[in-house]
This record gives C-alpha cells, structure tokens and sequence, in this order.
C-alpha cells in the first residue's frame, strides 16, 4: 500500500515539475516575444518621429512669425538663425520644427527692445541663471520706462491744458493792467544753454528780457510736475535750487501773435501805454510762450503773453 502511495506521489511530482516547467519555459517564451515586440515599436516610433518632423521653407518660416525673408537671410548670415539643411541643387533653405524655439526666444528678444548682437551674445551663453537674471534686469528696465511713458504723457496733457487755459482768445492783442499771479519756472539760463536742455522740451518755455541780459526757463504749474520730471535729469536736490518763483504782482499785460524776432513792436507799443497813463514800470519784461514751435509750423501765429512788472 504504501509503495503504491509513493509511486502514485512520485508520479505526481514528476507531472507537477514538467507541467511547471513547461509553463516557465512558455512564460519565458511569452516575455522574450513581448520584449521584442517593444523594442520594435520603439524603434519603430522613433524612425517615425524622425520621418515625421516637419521641415521648413524660409518663406513658411518667415510668415509663421511675421518676419521678412530678408531678416531670416541677415539671420543666417550673422550666425543667429541658420536653416537646418540647404539645398545644393536649388538653394533652397529648410528649417526643421525644433529649430522653431530658438527664433520664438529670437522674436521675444527683439520685442524687449534687445539688439541683434545683445540676443545673440545671449542665446550663444544661455542658462536658467543668465536667463533669470536678464529678465529681473529687463523688468527693471521697462518700469523705467513706463515711468518714462507716463512722464511724457503727463507732460503733454500739460501741455495742452497751458494753452486751452490762456485766455489769449478773449484778450487778443489788447493792452491792460492787472493782477497776475505768482508763476514758477526751472532757470535753464541763457540761450545757448536752452537747446541742450531737456526742460526746453518738455516744459512750456519762459524768457525774462533785462537790460542786460535774456534768461530762459521752463515753466512749471505745480512741483509734481518737477518730481515726474526730476527721474529724467538731474537730483531733487540740484533742481530745487534752480526752481524759481515769480511773486503774485500788478503788471501791464497783452498777447503778441506772430515771430519772435518782431516782438520789439509789441513791447514798444506796451511802454507807450504805460507812459501814456503814467504808470511806473520795471526795466525787465517777462514772456511766456502759449503757442511756439512744438505746436505750430508758421512762425507767424505763434502766441506770446508779456507781462511788464509795475515798480
């Protein structure tokens, strides 16, 4: 009884062992064939990638991004932008779809405002850290310049609300005495000093005529328009001390329309009024310039306010 367990027990193992063995050895069979079958398809999808990579003629290229074919041409020619391939029987140009970042970052670039040679010393050095530290240096640059933007817009409102607030229309060329008030102006000094300053451009200009001497200056309406102004030149500090104020006064008072070489006439004829009612007046003149040369091309219609001080 017992030999015929261990025959039948014997018989078993055996059976167990060869069906288990056959299995592994299907198994292995199984996974060689599934490991093949991968490698395959990934050889298979890499070949097709690379087959399917678009490529690029310069004139696709250049309408992708809005540029001219020449500046893809100068691009390549500078060693910024090459093609991928050229092609030796027609000349053609190719760019291949990987190429597309390089001239996005290259587009970007030009739109910050950065020339060719600083975009290219860039991208030929790039990393995360140089790249990190120019875009803090870029967003510093433009909050300058949008301070700069808003200065220049400030001023033109200014500009405009100088001339629509003169009363030049009413008065036209009238002559009169009448209580003026305090005025302030940036002293620029004399006029070989006025064209290099950038407060002549900015400001409506102001002269006082002496007997000896003619003074230019900028006017300034109220002191936040010097501190917009202050960024762009020089300290507060050296702006302040050349800031002048104009004492609220009685004064002789008239417009003058056309150029500035004949407003002697203008000034003649003020005196005369003066004189003729004995008034008392300064040996200085002050004018302001309501309508120059910023705001109108004929000389001619240029519109002065002149102010004699009484003594």
């Amino acid at each position: 009884m017992y030999d015929g367990l261990l025959i039948f027990t014997f018989i078993a193992s055996v059976t167990v062992y060869i069906s288990l063995a056959g299995g592994a050895n299907n198994n292995d069979e199984s996974n060689n064939n599934m490991n093949m079958k991968r490698e395959n398809m990934r050889h298979a999808s890499f070949e097709y990638r690379e087959a399917a990579e678009p490529r690029w003629r310069i004139g696709q290229i250049a309408e992708l991004f809005g540029l001219s074919v020449q500046a893809l041409r100068y691009y390549d020619q500078i060693g910024l932008f090459s093609p991928h391939e050229r092609d030796q029987d027609t000349g053609y140009r190719y760019y291949l779809q990987t190429q597309v970042y390089r001239l996005a970052n290259i587009v970007y670039l030009r739109k910050q405002g950065y020339s060719i040679k600083e975009i290219k010393d860039y991208l030929d050095n790039l990393t995360f850290k140089g790249r990190a530290a120019g875009l803090q240096m870029q967003a510093e640059a433009l909050v300058k310049e949008v301070k700069r933007l808003e200065f220049i817009s400030n001023t033109i409102k200014e500009k405009i609300h100088y001339i629509e607030s003169s009363d030049y229309r009413e008065k036209g060329s009238s002559i009169e005495v009448v209580s003026v008030p305090a005025r302030s102006y940036l002293q620029i000094g004399p006029e070989k000093e006025l064209y290099a300053s950038e407060a002549f451009y900015f400001f409506p200009t102001i002269v006082i005529y002496t007997p000896t001497e003619k003074i230019f200056g900028a006017c300034i309406r109220q002191k936040e328009d010097l501190l917009a102004y202050t960024p762009q030149s020089l300290e507060i500090e050296l702006m302040e001390e050349r800031l002048i104020t104009i004492p609220a006064r009685v004064a002789v008072r008239s417009f003058y329309k056309g150029r500035y070489e004949t407003i002697r006439e203008k000034l003649v004829e003020m005196m005369a009024y003066a004189q003729d009612r004995n008034i008392e007046i300064a040996d200085c003149s002050i004018h302001f310039n309501i309508i120059d040369q910023f705001v109108e091309s004929d000389p001619n219609q240029y519109i002065t306010e002149i102010q004699i001080p009484l003594v």
